[in-house]
């Protein structure tokens, strides 16, 4: 079955880029190390069919997000807007409701990064680009800075050709790399500064010197900022991505809220997903002289025990 009319709805919603990837697929080789914050793991990543049966066909989409904001910025790039995830959805269910008007019997599941599925390799299939050394997936004009969203569909559309062409395997992501997760044959997510900004709990010493490397007080940018892929790209289209931007996140601005305000002012920020007292932790290591690295982890053990006092008292007052 075409797609063209379909894509050209979804161009018309401002979405510069989409592809039609099979409902059905080989599994590439696992990676030997999964990350834990993926809500998939092995097989499930590749079968769509456990979600949506029978899945024939998937729409994938990228929503470009790079914005040129001040070089002070303390938040990674991807979190700095209204949460992703809730302007994706916005997008999808439109796109939703077009395919169930003009094909009433079709059934369709819209993902954006909280599914199980492998997003990149979806859109890899779909024809809309290519995975790079640093994991990343990267799109000819607008980089790695896009996020994925995709419509499973019982829809029998045809498939969209995948590229065949690599990253420039130049290495400026390896040696950026504050952890240096690409020194190996494989990303080792475990030194992955993006990941230890969203690690629960007090992190030992090596992951402590990770994280004090650059000002982010969560994710991490590093990589995808020396990508010669990323030199020169346009700012993202979409008008939903430049609005209301919270480019730093003050120690004081949340440091006296409770958990139900911080949710309040902040729960619809991809930064806050996490809550409060992670960001207060990462604050906290960043602000250690650089003579103290040593007493990092049990001084922030001190500053949850605190925080948690204060929220009980509170609760209670």
């Amino acid at each position: 079955m075409n797609s063209l009319h379909i894509k050209q709805f979804i161009y018309q919603l401002g979405i510069p880029c989409v592809g039609i990837a099979p409902g059905q697929f080989p599994a590439p080789p696992p990676p030997a190390r999964p990350c834990p914050l993926a809500a998939g793991q092995g097989a499930e990543r590749y079968e769509p069919e456990r979600l949506l049966s029978p899945c024939r066909s998937i729409i994938v989409m990228l929503f470009p997000y790079y914005v040129a904001d001040p070089p002070t910025a303390n938040l990674s790039l991807y979190c700095r807007s209204t949460d992703y995830h809730l302007l994706i959805r916005r997008y999808l269910q439109t796109v939703e409701a077009y395919l169930h008007q003009h094909y009433p019997s079709c059934r369709t599941l819209s993902v954006a990064d909280t599914s199980p599925l492998a997003d990149r390799y979806l859109a890899y299939l779909a024809g809309l680009g290519f995975i790079g050394d640093n994991d990343c997936f990267i799109h000819e004009r607008y980089g790695s800075y896009c996020f994925i969203g995709s419509i499973l569909t019982t829809l029998p559309l045809t498939p969209d050709t995948p590229l065949h062409r690599e990253c420039y395997h130049c290495g400026a992501c390896r040696h950026a790399c504050p952890g240096h997760c690409f020194d190996g044959a494989d990303y080792d997510y475990r030194l992955c500064k993006s990941y230890l900004t969203q690690k629960k709990g007090s992190l030992s010493l090596p992951e402590i010197e990770v994280l004090r490397k650059t000002p982010l007080i969560f994710g991490c940018d590093m990589c995808q900022a020396v990508c010669p892929h990323n030199a020169e790209i346009p700012e993202t289209p979409l008008n939903d991505f430049k609005e209301n931007r919270i480019y730093t996140l003050s120690h004081e601005a949340i440091a006296s809220l409770s958990n139900r305000e911080f949710q309040r002012k902040y729960g619809n920020r991809a930064f806050a997903w996490r809550g409060k007292k992670i960001l207060l932790r990462n604050m906290e290591y960043l602000r250690l002289p650089p003579s103290m690295p040593e007493q990092a982890h049990g001084y922030t053990q001190q500053q949850h025990a605190d925080e948690n006092r204060r929220t009980y008292n509170k609760r209670n007052e």
